[in-house]
């Protein structure tokens, strides 16, 4: 089924975060030196700030705009992958928001840079991975189901 101007221009919006947030990833990647997270990680910092943000402004409009239209579809293979999707994507965020409550400052970075690169490569990887899937799967069903 042809997309519709509403339902293409939703899953641009999207695919535009995703490159913003991929963007704003490697922003992040590059303050993973960890001599100099040891003395100040407070870039470090901002940029974890900025990449959280945009992603729960992300989340919030896929949990608001996506799935509930998804998950209404007339059509059960829509449904069913949208389902799928829906509980993985809960993880992922649930994982990175956690991972997020651990480094409220510059301070908790510089207390084990160590840790925070490794869990910041580890986090960053599975949202890349969720993106990717997002991209390949979720938004073609909201095409295919001129949902929007």
């Amino acid at each position: 089924m042809a997309s519709t101007p509403a339902s293409a221009s939703l899953t641009a919006r999207f695919a535009r975060q995703h490159d913003e947030l991929g963007r704003l990833a490697k922003a992040l990647l590059a303050e993973l030196d960890t001599r100099t997270l040891a003395v100040d990680a407070s870039r470090a910092r901002r940029s974890l700030a900025t990449f959280s943000g945009q992603l729960r402004v992300h989340a919030v409009m896929e949990q608001e705009a996506l799935y509930p239209r998804l998950l209404a579809a007339s059509e059960p293979h829509i449904v069913a992958k949208a389902q799928a999707l829906l509980e993985d994507v809960g993880t992922v965020y649930d994982a990175f928001f956690d991972y997020l409550k651990a480094y409220p400052d510059a301070a908790s970075i510089q207390a084990d840079p160590a840790e925070f690169s490794r869990r910041t490569m580890q986090t960053l990887y599975r949202l890349r991975v969720r993106m990717k899937r997002e991209d390949e799967e979720l938004y073609p069903l909201v095409e295919e189901a001129a949902l929007l």
